[in-house]
């Protein structure tokens, strides 16, 4: 956990960051701008700074003086590390056709077994396609967790990339399980703003829904995210990981392709790891709780090598989406 100075550093830190984050941002490969500890020789300091993102570190005589981050802003130290935010969705050959849920018969006619439950933590694909060179191909992500509108119908969450694909999208767009192929929700609402990338569906009536989430079991509520705290997700990419938050202050530029260009997503929260990977493609919308299970944010985006990950605050998804935890859960949290 983060020291008492630490936090305090930040906090005074925190509004030049947001002050200085749009100039910044406008500097030649500059790909995102946080707080976090200072860095040397690849060591982590006690020092909290400015951290500046880019794709690629270049000799400052190449940049010029007008490119370069500067040492210090307003007095607050600049640290420049090489990291790039990247969209985590996987993209499979759309020729395989997709269906609508059925129960399968029994060899005497009756019904048989519902299809299995509709729950976080698997994959989900629009049934549109999108076109690539190599042909026309279905974008893969995560269904992270269960949700609620005004009518209670169950719906789950995903990231605006996955649901949407790109500014063709509409109300209704069907959703599959990749795995199955068959087709179990429709896209409800979505968000791509300044703080959120997210998308909710709606599952088909019918369909069991439940309200956990692959290996995490279930969620007991939902919670703010906090620098130091460890935490896991279960994602259709990588499944069942764990890291520890980082920072809560996490900007960064996002490329949506063609059709969406590069956005900016403002506090989001970091995440990193000492194991080999906290995220990889085809996470995307996956649920990141804390240690009691509490819901913290939405898997968006993770650095080349998945060693890092950043997620969107649980609390702006729902509050921009107008949904709310699914009542099955014991508790909304706070």
């Amino acid at each position: 956990m983060l020291s008492i100075r630490e936090l305090r550093d930040r906090a005074v830190i925190r509004p030049i960051k947001r002050a200085v984050e749009d100039q910044l941002l406008d500097l030649p490969g500059v790909t995102g701008v946080d707080i976090g500890a200072r860095t040397r020789a690849g060591s982590r300091l006690r020092e909290q700074v400015i951290v500046v993102s880019v794709a690629r570190k270049r000799p400052r005589e190449v940049l010029g003086r007008d490119g370069c981050v500067p040492a210090e802003l307003f007095g607050i130290p600049t640290d420049v590390v090489e990291e790039q935010a990247l969209l985590q969705h996987i993209h499979r050959s759309s020729e395989e056709p997709l269906r609508w849920p059925t129960r399968t018969i029994g060899s005497d006619g009756a019904p048989g077994c519902p299809l299995r439950a509709v729950r976080g933590g698997s994959g989900l694909a629009p049934c549109r396609s999108v076109r690539l060179e190599a042909g026309e191909y279905r974008r893969i992500g995560t269904l992270g967790v269960l949700v609620a509108g005004d009518s209670a119908e169950p719906m789950g969450l995903t990231t605006f990339d996955v649901g949407c694909l790109d500014d063709a999208w509409s109300v209704g767009d069907r959703m599959a399980e990749p795995e199955s192929g068959q087709v179990h929700a429709e896209l409800a609402r979505a968000a791509l703003s300044g703080r959120v990338d997210a998308a909710a569906v709606r599952v088909v009536p019918g369909l069991t829904a439940s309200p956990e989430v692959g290996r995490l079991g279930p969620v007991t509520g939902h919670a703010r995210a906090c620098p130091g705290e460890p935490v896991r997700k279960h994602g259709f990419g990588t499944g069942l990981t764990d890291g520890v938050v980082t920072s809560v202050d996490a900007t960064i530029r996002v490329d949506h392709g063609a059709a969406l260009g590069v956005r900016v997503l403002r506090e989001q929260i970091r995440i990193t790891t000492d194991r080999p990977h906290f995220c990889g493609p085809g996470d995307a919308g996956a649920a990141v709780v804390d240690p009691s299970g509490r819901l913290l944010g939405l898997h968006v985006a993770g650095a080349e090598g998945g060693v890092v990950g950043y997620a969107t605050p649980i609390g702006d998804v729902l509050s921009e989406l107008d949904v709310r935890l699914h009542p099955r859960f014991q508790s909304l949290g706070v």
